[in-house]
Order: structure tokens, then sequence, then C-alpha cells
């Protein structure tokens, strides 16, 4: 009886247009920013979103910021600058953000981060100001770029579990208010 092989999937190839358009997706650009910047219509740079979004099975209406974290995890574009202090993040808040770059959904995000659906989008809200990123879309590419998912543009590859350790300014250090486990922006 002959065995069967299983072989890995081809790994997932942008074109250039769509790394293009990923390389503003994940910078936190609208589809009308990005199609201005690229000089193209918002349909077509649309369609790149879209196209990218199938290649990774990720079709939802909210899949932007799991677009961002499957591109990003590919490697075929890099992430965006990030500012040099990284806020201090919770084991909580660091949890959400996970959920965030790998689920499309709100509910979805709410049981892998552990919190009330309702919650989701209040503090992911929470979370971008704190990181000052532009949208939630820009925070899992700053994300990438401090290298709480996995990647970082120094090839550290610090993982979101050892990346706490890293110190963070002191002024961006700010207790979390009571019962939430959330901390506050300051800036």
């Amino acid at each position: 009886m002959s065995e069967k092989i299983h072989t890995a999937p081809a790994p997932v190839q942008l074109t250039p247009a769509e790394k293009r358009a990923a390389e503003h997706l994940v910078a936190g650009s609208s589809n009308a920013e990005g199609a201005q910047a690229l000089s193209i219509s918002t349909t077509t740079f649309t369609s790149h979103i879209a196209a990218i979004g199938q290649k990774f099975a990720l079709t939802g209406h909210r899949s932007r910021p799991a677009r961002a974290h499957a591109v990003l995890a590919s490697r075929q574009v890099p992430p965006p600058p990030a500012p040099e202090h990284m806020p201090h993040f919770t084991e909580r808040e660091l949890r959400l953000l996970r959920a965030l770059a790998e689920r499309p959904e709100t509910y979805d995000i709410a049981t892998q981060a552990g919190v009330a659906a309702a919650d989701v989008r209040p503090l992911i809200a929470d979370l971008v100001a704190k990181a000052g990123a532009a949208n939630d879309t820009h925070l899992v590419a700053l994300g990438h770029a401090w290298g709480l998912l996995g990647t970082s543009p120094t090839g550290s590859g610090r993982s979101a579990t050892n990346a706490k350790t890293r110190p963070a300014s002191p002024a961006l250090r700010v207790p979390a208010p009571s019962g939430t486990g959330f901390a506050s922006s300051t800036a």
C-alpha cells in the first residue's frame, strides 16, 4: 500500500501591486488615502486589499487588522516606522492586541482576548490611543514593528511574552483604572 505524502501549502505570494497597497494598509491608510498615494482609483486600491484578504482567507468586513498581520507575518512588506519608546502593555492588553491581529470579527476577538464583546471596540480604541496609532490596523503594524507579534524590523522576533521585559518610558507607564485591567493613555 502506498503512503500519501503531504506537502506544505505554497506560501501566499502577493503581486507587486498588492505589495504596494499592503504598504499603505499597514501604515493605517484608508482606501482613499492609499489610492491617492499610489495614484490609482479607490476602486482599484480596494480591489487590491480584497485580493490580499482572499489570498490569506480573511474576507470579513472588519478584517483589515488581520490582513495587515498576515501580510507582515509573511514578511512581504516591512512594518511602518514605530516610535522608539514602546508603551508598557499589560498582559491583558497584549492578549487583545494578538486577538485583533489574528481574528477578523469582534466576537472572535472578544473570545480570544477574554473580554465582553461589547467592550472590544472601546478597549481597542484605548490601545490605539495608548500606542499613538492612526487606527486599529496601524496598531497591529506597530505591534509588529515593536516585535510584539513575532516580527520586528531588526529580526529579533521578540515574542509578546518576553517583550514585556523591555523597559518603557516612565512617562508611558500609567496605572490601570480600577476594575478594567487596561492602562489609560497619557498622550
